[in-house]
Parts: structure tokens; C-alpha cells; sequence
């Protein structure tokens, strides 16, 4: 069963995301039957795929939401405001539940406590009619004479009507009946008449098996967890029904799934394959100098290499695209306890959780945007009374977009709270001993505002059970960044923040650009550049403790990365600058030379270069050298 696991959590938690969209076109408008019946499927193909496990609980709970969504089909009436909070409440338990299957192998203790309190919640007021019908089958069951004198003493009564087509998949309908605790009476009787011996298939089952059993009815649903779709099962007190319990399974397509680390050596390799042709050019060159016409022929075989080894990366990485839906499901009911838990009513909407990117991308942005989204929460969000004073509605808003532009993923998270103070986070980096004063009166508020990504930053006094705006900010930092990603943030007093966050939507190689300070080359992303251009050095000029340049009209510092690194600085009548924006502010790094354009499997770093800063990696070259990915973000702060 163990095997099956992985497979469940993946099916699992797909199952929720599509429920939860229901439940939200529900909340839009309470009488739209397709988001019902959309809401049902996933309830019952929920309630199956629990039936593997020991989740007696869940699969209690979701027939209990299963039975309120066919009581509003029956009566052709709309989901009540009461039944759709209930029915989250129980989408989100079942969340948690899922959750608990992958790390702790099992249900909490507390599992069937829970449940009997959602019950409680889903049950409402089902009137003695409706329940009637559904407990048809249990009068003519009772009046068999082996059932007649056991019935009495109450237990749980089932029938069982096997697929007809279950003993083509291997399946024993009088072995699973046979494992249903303390039964007292059976009767196995046909589902219809008994067909002629001309006419009689061996192999299709028409049985419907009935029984009594002394167990709770938890017990005897343990008993046919793996075809609870084609049993009922109901308590009896004293010969009275007081539960009972039917359940169908929703049709599901296959779908091939590939272990991820397959795809992960089949990504390495096509970065190796890339870095191999990379130096197919220096080797065309050596050619040419000896012969021209072997040289044109090499060429030609080259461009084929390179072709077909960009088709190759362009399909691995079509096939590592994933939708972030399954990664982002959880974030909804993670806002609404943290709303809950503050005492805040806040709404919390996602646009374009569908958008794919690669694995690699998908698997790392959770825990930033769970860091971002409980943050903007906390102390984005002001209270109800705050709110009200400031002329706002009394409901917070926060939303995350997410879209695909060219080759790169954008996120933005966006709350309508009091906005990030500058003149605030300043004043707290000084106390913290973070900056002096000198430097934080000479910040923009968009750079004092990035402050809040240093490590030990935070303005909160006191510390929260939930978190504070700026602790553990600068983890989301090294967490996008890990991912070759950017962060930035756009805030106005009063009136919120938006925090953007770019990153590559490719994540097998990286396009870097070669440059050389001080006689040794480096590589710098290219999503970390503006742009490159060369000026004469006389157009840099002195400017307090610094140089800068008017690039287009504007007025830039100027950094040489030889002096920043360490290295002698050459001189030359002309100036190659790198300008970079990471930072929110135009910052120009000289370099001694610019160099070639690549693709590289950058390595993010480890070992004595962990301790380094400003490097973001290591990528090997064609010729087995080691080149270093300076990060600009670090260099240029």
C-alpha cells in the first residue's frame, strides 16, 4: 500500500485545488449546479482514494460533504452560505490530513474527534424523508429470517453489490466480506434473475452480498475501503437505522508520471551537451587557420550539433514544465487560519496558478510565497477598526498574479494594507547597527525599503506567533535568488505594498554574459542586466566619495568591479560598464573587457565559496575551467 502513497498525495492534492476552485465559483454565485456537481466529483473521488489508507475519519467526513451536496441536488436548491463554510472547513481538514499522510505516515490522534466535530457542522438539518430514501434497502434486508433475530441487538448492517467486471481485476468478493469483523448473519443472493446456463458468463459477477455485522461502522467500512463505491453501509439501534452511507467513483484519464529525478539527470545532461558545443567555436577556429574547406565542412556538422542540442533542451524542458496549481493549493487555507488566528477578515485570491514552469521553479517558490503571503497577512493587513478609521473597507485584500512573460515567471503579491514606512525601516536599521546614520539619510525610500531584506531586520517590537514584517525577509530573498530570481518591492504609506518577484520559467541552463576584471573572467546573469555600453573614461567623474557617468540623462554611480574585487584596475581611454537595476536604483560596474554570451548549468555555491559574498555560483566551461557567477544584487548594494 506503501507504493500507492506517492501517487495518492499527488492525486490528493489536485483533488482539493479542484474542490476549492469550486467552492469559490460557489461563493460567487451559491446556485451555479456546475461548480456543485464539479464540487461532488472531487468529493468522490476523494472519498476512494482515502478508502487505500487508514483514513477511516476523512472517508467519514467526506461522505458527510458528500451527503449535503446531493441534498441540494435532490431539492434543486442552491449551496447555503453555512453549508459552503462547512464544506471548506472540511476540504481544508482533509488538507491538513493529506499533509499528515506524507510526514507522519498516518492520521493525528485526534483524527475522529475532528471528524465528529466537522459532522456536527455539515449535518444541519437533513429532514427524516430524505433519510428515509436512502435507507430503502435496509427494511427488506431486516426481514430475512437470518437477519430478523440479530438485528435486535443493533451493529451495522451493509450490501455489498460487486462490479460486475470484478473478478477481470483480480478481486475476491467473498474474501473481502470475510474480513468484516464479528459477522453474524450473510446472505448472498443475485442482483438480477438468474439467466439461463446457455446464457450464463462465468466471469461476470451478479451477486449482491447483505450482512450483519457487531462492529461500529467504522470497523466494517475498514472492510471495503478498496471498493467503497459499491457498497451501504448503515448503524443499527436496536433495528433502527441511524447512519448510512453510499459512495460513487469519478471516471479519472491515466497519465504517465516520470520520476523527477529522471528528469533532472536528463536536464544535466543536455546542460552538459550545451557547454560541449559551446566549445565546438574555439576548435572551428583552429581548423580555419589550416584548412579553410575542412574548416566550412566542420562548420556545418557544428551547426547541425548545436541545432539539434537546442531542440533537445527545448523539449526536456517542455516536458519539466509543471502547473503551479498543485504547489500554490495550499496557500488559500494557509491565509484564512492565519486571518483567523490574528482575528482579521481578510480575502485572499490567486490569478494564474495554472501558468507552468519548471519543476525545479514550481518545488522552490512555495515557501517564499507562504513567507510573503503571512507577512502581508500580519503586518500588511491592518485590523477592522484600523481600517475603518483610514476610510478602508472593512476586509483586507491580498492577491497573487502570476503569468509567464517571455522566458521568465513573474509573481506578484499585492495587499491593500498600511504600506512599508521608510523613515521607519531606517530609523530600525540604525538601531540594529545594521547601517550608520550617514548611509541611511543618503538612501531613496525605494532602497530604505529594501532594507527589510537584510538579515536580523525587522521594525516589529514585539515578536509574533505568525511572523513579522522583515524577519526571515531576507530568507525570502536567498530563496528567489536561489532559484535566479530577483525581488522587488513597490509600497505606499496607506495604501499597500506589492512585492515582485522574476524568475526564469527554464531552469536546465542560464544565460550569462563573460566579462574580465583584473585579468580573470567572471560570468553575470543576464536577467540581472540592463544593459552594457562603452564611454570614454573621461566621461566618469569624481562625485563625493565616488564616480559616476550620465547614462541617458541620468546621472550613474559608476563601480569598478576590479577595485570591489580585489584586483588592479587597468587603464584605458575606454570605459565597458554593466548596468544593473537589481536593486531598484541604476548602479554602472566598469569591467575590463565584455565577452561572449553563453549558456551555463550554473551550481549554486557550496563549500569554501558558501562563505564568499557576492558569488552566486560556479559554471563549467567547455575547456574544463571553472568559471565564477558574480551576483550583481550583492555587488551593487
Amino acid at each position: 500500500m506503501d507504493d500507492l502513497l506517492p501517487q495518492f498525495l499527488i492525486e490528493g492534492r489536485d483533488l482539493v485545488a479542484e474542490a476549492h476552485d469550486a467552492l469559490h465559483a460557489l461563493e460567487r454565485d451559491q446556485a451555479d449546479a456546475e461548480a456543485t456537481d464539479a464540487l461532488l466529483r472531487s468529493i468522490h473521488t476523494l472519498k476512494g482514494s482515502v478508502a487505500l489508507f487508514d483514513m477511516a475519519p476523512a472517508q467519514r467526513l467526506l461522505h458527510g460533504a458528500e451527503t449535503v451536496l446531493e441534498r441540494a441536488q435532490r431539492a434543486a436548491s442552491p449551496v447555503t452560505y453555512a453549508d459552503r463554510a462547512a464544506l471548506v472547513a472540511t476540504i481544508d481538514q482533509i488538507d491538513r490530513w493529506i499533509d499528515a499522510m506524507e510526514t507522519e505516515g498516518g492520521l493525528p490522534g485526534d483524527a475522529r474527534t475532528v471528524a465528529d466535530d466537522l459532522l456536527q457542522s455539515l449535518e444541519g438539518d437533513e429532514d427524516a424523508s430524505e433519510k428515509s430514501a436512502d435507507e430503502s434497502w435496509i427494511a427488506p434486508l431486516l426481514a430475512k429470517p437470518q437477519f430478523a433475530g440479530n438485528a435486535n441487538a443493533g451493529g451495522t448492517v451493509f450490501r455489498y453489490t460487486p462490479d460486475a467486471d470484478c473478478f477481470f481485476r483480480g478481486e475476491d468478493p467473498l474474501a473481502t466480506v470475510a474480513a468484516v469483523p464479528e459477522l453474524r448473519a450473510l446472505s448472498i443472493a443475485p442482483d438480477e434473475v438468474w439467466p439461463s446456463l446457455e446464457e450464463m458468463d462465468p466471469f461476470r459477477c451478479i451477486s449482491v452480498i447483505e450482512g450483519l455485522s457487531g462492529a461500529d461502522e467504522e470497523s466494517v467500512r475498514e472492510a471495503f475501503r478498496l471498493v467503497p463505491d459499491q457498497v451501504a453501509i448503515a448503524r443499527l439501534n436496536h433495528g433502527a437505522a441511524i447512519d448510512v452511507g453510499t459512495s460513487r467513483m469519478a471516471d479519472g484519464a491515466s497519465t504517465l508520471r516520470v520520476e523527477s529525478a529522471r528528469l533532472d539527470r536528463l536536464a544535466t545532461h543536455a546542460g552538459e551537451m550545451s557547454i560541449a558545443v559551446n566549445g565546438l567555436d574555439g576548435f572551428a577556429d583552429r581548423i580555419e587557420r589550416h584548412d579553410r574547406a575542412l574548416s566550412a565542412e566542420f562548420r556545418r556538422i557544428q551547426g547541425a550539433i548545436e541545432s539539434a542540442s537546442t531542440a533537445l533542451r527545448a523539449s526536456i524542458a517542455e516536458v519539466r514544465l509543471v502547473s503551479l496549481a498543485p504547489v500554490l493549493r495550499r496557500l488559500p487555507r494557509l491565509a484564512r487560519e492565519v486571518a483567523a488566528v490574528l482575528g482579521k477578515d481578510v480575502e485572499f485570491r490567486i490569478a494564474g496558478d495554472a501558468t507552468k514552469a519548471d519543476k525545479q521553479i514550481a518545488d522552490g517558490l512555495f515557501e517564499p510565497l507562504l513567507h510573503l503571503v503571512r507577512n502581508a497577512i500580519d503586518h500588511g493587513i491592518e485590523n477592522r477598526d484600523q481600517r475603518i478609521a483610514a476610510g478602508k473597507p472593512p476586509r483586507g485584500h491580498v492577491s497573487l498574479a502570476i503569468a509567464a512573460s517571455g522566458e521568465r515567471l513573474l509573481v506578484t503579491l499585492t495587499d491593500d494594507g498600511r504600506g512599508i514606512d521608510p523613515t521607519r525601516v531606517r530609523a530600525s536599521a540604525i538601531a540594529k547597527g545594521l547601517i550608520d546614520a550617514e548611509a541611511a539619510a543618503e538612501m531613496s525610500d525605494a532602497q530604505a525599503q529594501r532594507l527589510i531584506f537584510m538579515p536580523g531586520f525587522s521594525t516589529t517590537a514585539a515578536v509574533s506567533d505568525v511572523s513579522g514584517r522583515g524577519v526571515g525577509m531576507d530568507a525570502v530573498r536567498t530563496a528567489v535568488e536561489r532559484l535566479q530570481g530577483t525581488i522587488d518591492i513597490d509600497s505606499a504609506m496607506g495604501t499597500g505594498t506589492t512585492f515582485h518577484v522574476s524568475l526564469p520559467l527554464n531552469a536546465i541552463t542560464t544565460r550569462l554574459l563573460t566579462v574580465s576584471a583584473g585579468g580573470e573572467p567572471y560570468g553575470l546573469r543576464l536577467d540581472q542586466i540592463s544593459e552594457t555600453l562603452r564611454v570614454a573614461a573621461a566621461e566618469i567623474q569624481p562625485v563625493g566619495q565616488g564616480q559616476a557617468c550620465v547614462i541617458r540623462n541620468r546621472t550613474v554611480p559608476v563601480v569598478d568591479l576590479s577595485r570591489l574585487l580585489g584586483h588592479a584596475s587597468l587603464s584605458s581611454t575606454t570605459a565597458r560598464l554593466v548596468v544593473t537595476e537589481v536593486t531598484g536604483e541604476a548602479v554602472a560596474l566598469r569591467v575590463d573587457a565584455l565577452g561572449e554570451r553563453i549558456d551555463a548549468m550554473v551550481r549554486g555555491r557550496a563549500g569554501l565559496l558558501a562563505s564568499v559574498p557576492a558569488i552566486g555560483g560556479t559554471a563549467l566551461l567547455a575547456d574544463g575551467g571553472v568559471l565564477l557567477v558574480l551576483d550583481l544584487l550583492e555587488l551593487a548594494a
